[in-house]
C-alpha cells in the first residue's frame, strides 16, 4: 500500500513528466494552428485560433515541396538500407570472426566517431568535387551511407556478439555456407538494431540542410531541408500560413517511418544497450 509520501513522490513525477510533454508538444500545436492562418491572423495574435481557417495554405505548401519531399525520402530509404547492410556485414564481421588487427582497426573506426563533422565538411566537398558527383543525388547517398555506418558498425557489432555461436556452428555442420548464415540467420536475429539503424539514419538523411545547400544546385533534386526555405515572393515577404503547413507536410514521412518502426526502434536500443 502507497503511503502519503509515496503518493506525493508520484504525483510530483507525473506532474514533471507533464511539463515536459507540455513543453515539447507546444512548438507542434503553435506549428499546427499557424499553419492554417495568413500573414495578418499570426502577426496579430500568434496563440489564437484560425478564425477562419485557411486550409489552402496546405495545397499552396504541397504544391511547393512535393518534389522536396520525394526525393529527401528516395535519398533516406536508399542511404538507410545502404548503411544498414554495410553495418550489418562489418558488424557481423567484427563479432563472430578472427583475423590480424580486428581489435586496432575497430578501435580505428570507433575514433572516427569522435570527429566532429564540421571538420571534415570542406574535405569532404573538394573529396566529391574531384569525383564529379556534385548537385547529383549520389553526393547525398554516398555520403550518408559512409558517415552513418560507422556508428552502425558499432551497434551491430555489440548486438551480434551475444548472440549464440552455437546457432551458426550447427548450420555450417547442416551445410550452410556463410551467406546462407548471414541472410537467413544473422539478419533475421539482429532486425531489431537493423530497424534501429535505418530509422536513425534515415531521420539525419531527412533533417539535414548544410550538406545538401553545399553540394546540390538544381532544385529538381534539392532536399526537403533546403526546399522549405524557398517561400519568399519577389518583395522578399514570406507568406508564413503556407510555410507552416509545409512545416507540418514534410514531418509526415517521419511521423510514419516512426508509427510503423517504433516497436523495432525500442527493441533496438534497449537491446543494444543491454548486451553493451
Amino acid at each position: 500500500m502507497l503511503t502519503r509520501a509515496s503518493w506525493i513522490r508520484q504525483g510530483l513525477l507525473y506532474f514533471i513528466l507533464g511539463l515536459f510533454v507540455l513543453l515539447t508538444l507546444t512548438p507542434i500545436c503553435f506549428m499546427l494552428i499557424s499553419s492554417l492562418k495568413n500573414n495578418a491572423q499570426i502577426y496579430g495574435d500568434f496563440w489564437a485560433l484560425p478564425v477562419p481557417p485557411n486550409f489552402s495554405n496546405y495545397g499552396d505548401g504541397f504544391a511547393v515541396i512535393w518534389r522536396y519531399t520525394m526525393n529527401t525520402v528516395l535519398y533516406a530509404l536508399v542511404g538507410g538500407a545502404l548503411v544498414v547492410f554495410l553495418s550489418a556485414l562489418s558488424g557481423y564481421t567484427f563479432a563472430k570472426k578472427r583475423f590480424l588487427g580486428k581489435e586496432t582497426l575497430f578501435m580505428l573506426i570507433l575514433a572516427l566517431m569522435m570527429v566532429p563533422s564540421v571538420l571534415t565538411l570542406i574535405p569532404s566537398y573538394v573529396l566529391y568535387a574531384d569525383l564529379g558527383l556534385l548537385n547529383t543525388p549520389w553526393v547525398i547517398i554516398i555520403n550518408a551511407a559512409a558517415v552513418g555506418q560507422v556508428f552502425g558498425i558499432f551497434l551491430c557489432r555489440s548486438f551480434m556478439a551475444g548472440i549464440s555461436n552455437e546457432l551458426f556452428e550447427s548450420a555450417r555442420i547442416d551445410g550452410a555456407n556463410e551467406v546462407v548464415v548471414f541472410v537467413r540467420m544473422v539478419l533475421p536475429l539482429s532486425l531489431p538494431v537493423l530497424m534501429t539503424i535505418f530509422i536513425m539514419t534515415s531521420l539525419n538523411i531527412y533533417n539535414d540542410y548544410i550538406w545538401p545547400l553545399l553540394t546540390i544546385k538544381s532544385n529538381s533534386i534539392q532536399m526537403i531541408g533546403v526546399g522549405l526555405t524557398q517561400f519568399k515572393n519577389q518583395f522578399g515577404v514570406s507568406n508564413m500560413g503556407v510555410e507552416f503547413a509545409a512545416y507540418a507536410i514534410s514531418s509526415l514521412p517521419l511521423v510514419l517511418l516512426f508509427s510503423f518502426g517504433m516497436k523495432y526502434y525500442i527493441q533496438g536500443v534497449s537491446q543494444g544497450a543491454l548486451k553493451m
